[in-house]
């Protein structure tokens, strides 16, 4: 072995290089078992260059020693081979080492000298590994155990699901499981049981029903019941709780200082002795606790758009506090806590003083550890992007579906569950410092397109999709080939959807050729991502002028889009508006509902003008070209000038929420109840002789010119000619429900058209004759947009147009993927996808 160091020179320079290494990440291994014989290996190396007895001494350590000293030896074993240039060992040593290393710095070198001495590309998706059964519950931890639907339990090791001795009957009911045992409930539900797993046949009972809460940890467990509290020990132990905690929630797998954790609706985190079941403290906030995380002695919590950090030792007062947004998931990463805000904003805060080390935006719907000293950064169409302890992106890959639960890390694998009986195992040391293998074979691909050699293609896809079952490259490939056969349009339309929903998310530049592929493919003037929130499924779209723009209520903002290629403006916060926002526009501006007050965003001045505080929630608004009229849910109407954002007037008229229609010489309002009533517009008193009733609950109404039509809960049209002076509505009965009603004006008419909720629609004159039905399917709002003689909507994966004349379908746009609620400005179809991507069809 000694000749291979024949160049002294070259020696000495690598010794110091080592000796460098042994000083930054000497710590660990002198806290080793074998330390002292780690010392000598290093010794007889480095100062007597007795390389032979060096490695004999290395390979002894790595058979007999702990982790620690396996580690080590590995690392020295490979940095020798490494100095002469045996690359192949250098790698197998460095990856062992790897597998033991928790050490960030040191894992991050070891990927370094990984890449340095092997170019093969990387398989990332090791093994896919089959379930017998589905998934009923998976239980997060070290061990990973998973209870399967029939029954069964297992643990994942070594690239396996290994069943554990203990095994539940089918109607029993698990409850919580760990590395020592389980705690679960019999078929009839009125016992509790735990059973450690190394004596599956000793169980322990305990006599409490009517459960709704339980977690357990530390060898205790905490139960919840209509009639109060539990702590439980393994040992048969009951003590009853005297606080009732039946409206809190516990916080489950967390515990601090042997205390349970149950978030109550006064806003405070009470935490419950494990030993006593007396209340130990408290943590109370002004508003409420959305989310709670613990790490070590420290207490983070979400509160009022707020992050907080609290100590053991002063629960009264914060340690720290910063301002988030509205936060997804809270966790600790590195020396960090790391939050997903809705908006796919990660944040990386010091675990310490809450100072912002790190911030990027994504698209995320989760985050979960990975490798050492990493994150992926998952979303729902399966892509990850992995980053490193400074969120700068390492890799990117697509699964093709996000996953069920966090990934388990292990020495080997990282194994991430799905729901459809399968759990892959992927490499658990990879960095993004070696190309990927799914990478190569995708180049291939692109070339073999380029020099048009399709027939040489298909293998090369399935060689791809096998080994990455999300890579948008080879399903993009896969459309275009698709439609060079002229396969069947469904085939070809399944193809495209696919590609086009995993480029969301991933590269710029992959969803860039994509997406303009596939706005050819369909006829559109372009397809572009459209950067709102993962949770706004279905955004609506407002516009006037060249805007167009959307509401995206979980990240709070007004987003202004280019309506010429569908990039984004800007985007402003609003405020807090919730899951189901009010929202009216016009040609001029947007109204927003935040709470107990209304935003006006004036198109005209781009900018928002004072909000205005309403007297209750708003329950919708009605806009006409000088005034915004606003009514609440507890019975209020105002009239807003638009020319100087200021109330005319204000009046409570009913107890609940109303309906408002602006008619020519009054206003007509109806309340859910079905009572009638017309204010003057001036000044908002009741005219005289106009109360009615219609004995039904009222669900919507509008009104155009002379005609009035209310929708009833009892599946009811009642129209009513407004120049009457008696009411004497016409009745319409509908055989299902109706799901929306449009009053407009065609051809000198007022016509109705309405959506029930078997997907018809109908089109009704304003005496209530029937004009035509149309049996639609698959639309999301089923509400139809009126356009130059079309009633436009969407209806699953194509938009069509109907005659407004004959209800037939007169034209139609291919949407593969599915759309939403079309939108036309400028004699332009604009549509979003479930998959955040935005059509623009020219008309």
């Amino acid at each position: 072995m000694r000749n291979i160091w024949q160049k002294e020179n070259v020696f000495k320079a690598w010794v110091f290089a080592i000796l460098a290494l042994c000083s930054l990440f000497s710590s660990q291994a002198l806290a080793s078992k074998m330390a002292s014989q780690l010392q000598e290996a290093i010794y007889l190396f480095e100062m007597k260059g007795e390389v032979d007895e060096s490695i004999r001494l290395l390979e002894k350590i790595s058979r007999q020693g702990d982790a620690d000293d396996k580690e080590s030896a590995f690392f020295y074993l490979g940095k020798i081979y490494d100095l002469a240039n045996n690359k192949a060992q250098a790698n197998h040593f460095y990856s062992r080492s790897q597998a033991f290393t928790k050490n960030t710095s040191k894992s991050y070198w070891l990927a370094s000298r990984d890449a340095a001495t092997s170019f093969a590309p990387v398989r990332l998706l090791q093994k896919t590994i089959p379930l017998r059964s589905p998934i009923r519950k998976f239980f997060e931890g070290k061990k990973a155990n998973i209870l399967f639907e029939n029954g069964h339990i297992a643990k994942i090791e070594s690239g396996m699901v290994i069943e554990i001795a203990s095994k539940l009957n089918e109607n029993d009911h698990l409850l919580h499981i760990d590395s020592e045992g389980m705690w679960y409930q019999n078929s009839t539900r009125d016992s509790v049981f735990y059973r450690p797993h190394n004596s599956p046949n000793q169980e322990t009972p305990y006599n409490i029903k009517d459960l709704s809460q339980f977690t357990a940890a530390n060898g205790y467990a905490i139960a919840i019941t209509d009639k109060g509290f539990y702590i439980l020990d393994r040992k048969g132990t009951i003590t009853k709780g005297s606080v009732d905690y039946t409206s809190c929630q516990i916080q489950n797998d967390l515990f601090i200082s042997d205390n349970f954790i149950v978030n109550c609706p006064d806003n405070a985190l009470h935490f419950i002795s494990a030993n006593s079941a007396a209340e130990a403290f408290i943590i109370a906030q002004y508003d409420i606790i959305q989310q709670t995380f613990v790490l070590k002695d420290k207490i983070y919590l979400i509160s009022g758009n707020e992050l907080f950090c609290y100590t053991l030792q002063n629960p009264k007062t914060p340690l720290w506090k910063a301002a988030v947004g509205n936060i997804e998931t809270l966790q600790a990463f590195e020396k960090n806590i790391v939050t997903l805000e809705a908006s796919g904003k990660v944040t990386l805060y010091d675990q310490q003083t809450g100072n912002i080390n790190a911030s990027i935006r994504v698209n995320a719907s989760n985050v979960y550890q990975l490798a050492q000293g990493t994150l992926g950064l998952f979303s729902n169409e399966g892509s990850v992007i992995t980053v490193d302890t400074l969120l700068r992106p390492l890799w990117n890959f697509n699964f093709a579906k996000s996953p069920m639960t966090a990934p388990i890390v292990k020495r080997r694998f990282i194994y991430i569950p799905y729901e459809d009986k399968k759990i892959y195992a992927i490499d658990s040391h990879y960095y993004g410092q070696r190309p990927l293998y799914t990478s190569k074979l995708a180049a291939q691909a692109i070339l073999q397109a380029k020099q048009d050699h399709w027939e040489n293609i298909p293998p090369l896809l399935d060689t791809i999709i096998k080994n990455e079952p999300g890579n948008a490259e080879a399903h993009f490939l896969k459309a275009l080939n698709l439609e060079k056969q002229e396969a069947p349009e469904k085939n070809r339309q399944r193809a495209w959807a696919e590609a086009v929903r995993l480029s969301v998310g991933g590269s710029p530049q992959i969803a860039s050729t994509i997406l303009s592929h596939y706005s050819d493919v369909i006829g559109a003037s372009f397809a572009s991502p459209l950067n709102i929130s993962p949770k706004t499924m279905y955004p609506q779209f407002l516009g006037a002028k060249k805007n167009l723009y959307t509401v995206d209520p979980a990240t709070e903002q007004l987003i202004c889009i280019n309506a010429e290629n569908g990039e984004q403006r800007w985007s402003k916060y609003i405020g807090k508006i919730g899951n189901a926002p009010v929202i009216q526009s016009d040609e001029n501006a947007i109204v927003i509902s935040t709470g107990y007050q209304m935003n006006v965003y004036d198109m005209n001045k781009d900018a928002f003008n004072k909000p205005l505080q309403l007297p209750g929630k708003a329950f919708n608004f009605t806009m006409t070209s000088d005034y915004i009229y606003a009514s609440t849910w507890n019975g209020f109407l105002l009239k807003i000038s638009r020319a100087n954002n200021s109330i005319v007037w204000s009046r409570k008229v009913y107890s609940m929420p109303f309906h408002v229609v602006k008619l020519p010489k009054f206003l007509q309002l109806c309340n859910l109840d079905g009572a009638l009533m017309r204010l003057n517009d001036d000044n908002g008193s009741t005219q005289e002789k106009s109360s009615n009733r219609v004995p039904v609950n009222i669900t919507a109404m509008e009104g155009i010119d002379s005609t009035l039509v209310l929708v009833s809960n009892t599946n009811k049209l009642f129209l009513q000619n407004t120049k009457k002076k008696d009411y004497s509505p016409t009745q319409v009965l509908m055989e299902y429900p109706i799901i929306s009603m449009q009053v407009f004006r065609d051809q000198n008419e007022d016509k109705i058209i309405i959506s029930l909720s078997d997907q018809s629609i109908l089109l009704y004159s304003n005496i209530g004759t029937p004009l035509w039905k149309y049996q639609g399917k698959k639309s999301i709002f089923s509400k139809p947009f009126i356009y130059d003689g079309k009633a436009w909507i969407d209806q699953g994966n194509e938009i069509i147009a109907l005659s407004i004349k004959t209800g037939k379908v007169v034209k139609t746009f291919n949407t593969p993927g599915g759309a939403g609620t079309p939108f036309i400005l400028n004699h332009t179809l604009f549509s979003a996808s479930p998959k955040r991507v935005l059509y623009a069809f020219p008309l």
